[in-house]
């Protein structure tokens, strides 16, 4: 199982190929570019549908829709050591995801759990449904140790989570200090104890 592509300007499968000759399917976290620019060298690829519209309607190069399949929330990814489960949890993008290790007691978290800027502006993006998920997160604290986001310092302690929690409230309470953006976008920067939120208030 490879877990996302990047922007695509790395040769991921050469790199994949130096680790394993077994094969390799490719799960997405969720579809921004940045998560899918190297997928056109994988199939199969796994997503949630929710996911799948953007993911067609910006369909990175060379990349085929045919090559899509669903991936559900509570669904084991089992690859005998490994057992990975699917949690959904939408906000950062409708479809985002999250791979669960019970045993293991680890966490792939995608973007939505990290200690960098979390991009939370533009479509697809829902406040009120990433806090959803962080408190969905937090219930299920207990069963993971370590988190791997895809972005930011790497692992995490499972107990940044109320952080970035408190750190979107105080954001929506206007409690956070307006920053401008690392480059020219059409948001601003606000940073909380643990993480940092690109957003735009409308």
């Amino acid at each position: 199982m490879l877990v996302d592509t990047g922007f695509g300007t790395l040769p991921i499968l050469d790199m994949v190929r130096e680790l394993t000759n077994l094969p390799v399917f490719l799960v997405n976290t969720h579809t921004d570019r940045d998560h899918t620019g190297g997928n056109k060298d994988f199939n199969p690829v796994y997503m949630h549908p929710a996911e799948m519209d953007h993911y067609k309607n910006a369909l990175p190069d060379g990349c085929q829709m045919e090559h899509v399949h669903p991936l559900w929330e509570g669904e084991i990814l089992d690859l005998g050591h490994w057992k990975f489960e699917v949690i959904l949890t939408p906000g950062h993008t409708p479809g985002s995801i999250m791979l669960l290790e019970r045993e293991k007691r680890m966490l792939i978290s995608g973007d939505s759990i990290q200690n960098g800027d979390i991009y939370m502006f533009g479509a697809g993006r829902n406040m009120p449904a990433y806090q959803s998920s962080l408190k969905k997160m937090i219930a299920l604290s207990d069963t993971f140790d370590s988190v791997w986001p895809s972005h930011g310092d790497f692992p995490l302690k499972a107990d940044i989570i109320p952080g970035i929690l408190q750190g979107t409230q105080e954001l929506m309470a206007g409690k956070l200090t307006e920053e401008e953006p690392p480059r020219p976008m059409p948001c601003k920067r606000y940073v909380c104890d643990v993480a940092g939120f690109l957003y735009r208030f409308e």
